[in-house]
């Protein structure tokens, strides 16, 4: 079945605008006569500002393109070849090309067609793989680790226990050693209930555990997570504030466990980075809906991330804590539950100004 004519050209001006590729039709003299959107932007030219430059204009070697060309010409059939496009200010976009000749309702030849697509350069294809497989084995090793670590946390826990019992049963005790011996074992309980939670972080992040999903009510998620973090707000001069924006009734089906777990932790990044910069500061915590979207920024005014490091602090292990402040475990496991949730996070910061992390959900 043929395409009406008015069908056909609204079918085309879609592909030419919307195409991810960069696709182009050249006339019989190999001028440009129409030039995808997004291979304009690749390329690094406005909208239609390609249209009547020579096709050879775009390519690293031009001779080369023109053989090209006239070979789809002479042999009447797709050609594909690897080539080097230019960008406009001149830097090279390697790509993979794709010819077939343009020809009228009577078989009449009357220009040139074709796809660029944009291939990945292999250097950075390369460095993502070692970086995947450098991944997976971390994750091995950090579950391996949980594990080992979990059976003597278990008998320090038994023994902080019994301890506990005999401070509370021991006779003959002052009161301020009694109080000093039940801070310290409670001191050790708290220890080992974070200890804890690392190990099930490590587990969580290097096993692919299905989330236990729920209608649950956000605003109170939200309000836990910050409630939770109270003692640690108690005594600083640091103002938390809720932007519901209208959305005071918002329903997620959802993990509430997990979502609380990835909020107490922005939070408390929030709470550390504000008390970094010393002179009191403000936590925000804002829902905005995007189509059929939630979403949370978690703004801080702290010092904020530096550009060199801010596109380090969703790997595993990464901190900007000093030692024994941070695991560098919080935000990739914070992104790897969204993930499994159906969500997603970014980060936007400013030095001297804030940061501010943005949590992608879908509502219910």
């Amino acid at each position: 079945m043929e395409l009406e004519p008015a069908f056909a050209q609204i079918f085309l001006q879609g592909m030419m605008k919307n195409s991810p590729g960069m696709v182009f039709a050249a006339d019989a003299g190999g001028r440009l006569a129409a030039f995808s959107g997004s291979g304009e932007a690749v390329l690094g030219y406005g909208r239609g500002e390609l249209s009547g430059k020579k096709a050879t204009d775009i390519a690293e070697d031009p001779g080369g393109f023109s053989r090209l060309l006239e070979d789809c010409r002479s042999q009447g059939k797709v050609v594909g070849r690897e080539i080097v496009l230019r960008h406009k200010d001149g830097g090279s976009i390697p790509a993979e090309l794709t010819l077939f000749e343009l020809r009228g309702p009577g078989g009449e030849a009357f220009g040139i067609g074709g796809v660029f697509l944009e291939k990945e350069n292999q250097e950075a294809l390369q460095e993502k793989l070692i970086r995947i497989d450098r991944m997976a084995e971390i994750g091995r090793t950090a579950a391996d680790a949980a594990h080992e670590i979990n059976n003597p946390l278990a008998i320090i826990s038994q023994i902080s226990g019994w301890v506990g019992t005999v401070v509370a049963d021991a006779e003959g005790l002052i009161q301020e050693d009694r109080e000093e011996l039940e801070t310290a074992v409670k001191r050790i309980s708290e220890q080992i209930e974070r200890c804890k939670r690392l190990t099930r972080q490590l587990l969580s992040f290097a096993r692919e555990t299905a989330p236990s999903r729920a209608l649950c009510d956000f605003r109170e998620i939200l309000e836990r997570a910050v409630g939770f973090l109270g003692p640690e707000l108690k005594h600083k001069r640091i103002d938390v504030a809720f932007d519901f924006g209208g959305l005071d009734d918002v329903t997620v089906y959802s993990d509430p466990g997990l979502l609380e777990q990835v909020f107490v932790n922005l939070v408390a990044n929030a709470i550390y980075a504000v008390k970094e910069k010393q002179t009191g500061g403000r936590i925000t915590l804002k829902t905005l809906k995007s189509g059929s979207d939630l979403l949370v920024e978690v703004a801080d005014t702290g010092p904020g991330i530096p550009e060199e490091v801010r596109d380090k602090i969703f790997d595993i292990f990464f901190t900007t804590k000093p030692s024994g402040k941070g695991t560098g475990l919080g935000i990739p496991i914070c992104l790897n539950i969204l993930k499994k949730l159906g969500g997603d996070m970014a980060v936007d910061s400013e030095v001297g100004v804030g940061t501010t992390f943005t949590v992608r959900l879908p509502m219910a």
